[in-house]
């Protein structure tokens, strides 16, 4: 029986790493062989991201999709592989959202305190740019503490990766993945509620 498709099952892992290292040597080609293979996962991706930051973005999908693949032609990034790869299109994409957000309603934060729970990003409906914010901030603090704990929250709750799938990812157990959670979500439930 086929299980469904993750924003992180590749068809070919192999080829969309190969693809990786032969753009980083400076093949343009790759780059564009590369797009074309793994385009429409980050489109998904992206499309997720814009749920959580809700309504008052009027970016779509493809928007954001094509804003990344811009910046990334840019990019001199020495690629891993596609687990490096979709790392950095998560962090990217929120950071793209989170200066428009900015852009467009800074001032609507205002003074006023704003609380988040890890709810928004897990249920990923029509939140608000300012709670988005809060967590895009929490999370760039726990990646400063421990980058790995905030690497297995983003394929969680962002990527919408499964235990098992997040396990095999990352390189640990089901049981640290369950651990690494824990700690996580009680860590940033404290960081959002102050």
């Amino acid at each position: 029986m086929d299980r469904p498709a993750t924003p992180l099952a590749d068809p070919d892992r192999a080829a969309v790493t190969g693809l990786l290292h032969a753009w980083s040597g400076g093949d343009s080609g790759a780059g564009e062989r590369l797009t074309e293979l793994v385009y429409a996962r980050v489109r998904a991706i992206a499309g997720k991201h814009l749920r959580q930051f809700g309504e008052r973005l009027t970016l779509q999908p493809t928007e954001l999709a094509n804003e990344l693949f811009l910046r990334l032609i840019d990019a001199d990034v020495a690629w891993q592989d596609r687990r490096h790869f979709y790392g950095v299109v998560s962090v990217a994409m929120r950071r793209i959202l989170v200066d428009a957000a900015r852009a467009r309603g800074s001032e609507r934060r205002g003074g006023g305190e704003v609380h988040v729970t890890l709810s928004a990003a897990e249920n990923a409906a029509g939140g608000d740019s300012g709670e988005a914010l809060a967590l895009e901030e929490a999370l760039d603090a726990l990646r400063a503490i421990d980058a790995r704990k905030c690497e297995i929250v983003e394929l969680n709750y962002l990527l919408g990766l499964k235990r098992e799938e997040i396990a095999e990812v990352v390189g640990v157990s089901v049981p640290t993945v369950d651990r690494e959670l824990r700690f996580a979500r009680a860590w940033l439930k404290q960081q959002l509620a102050a």
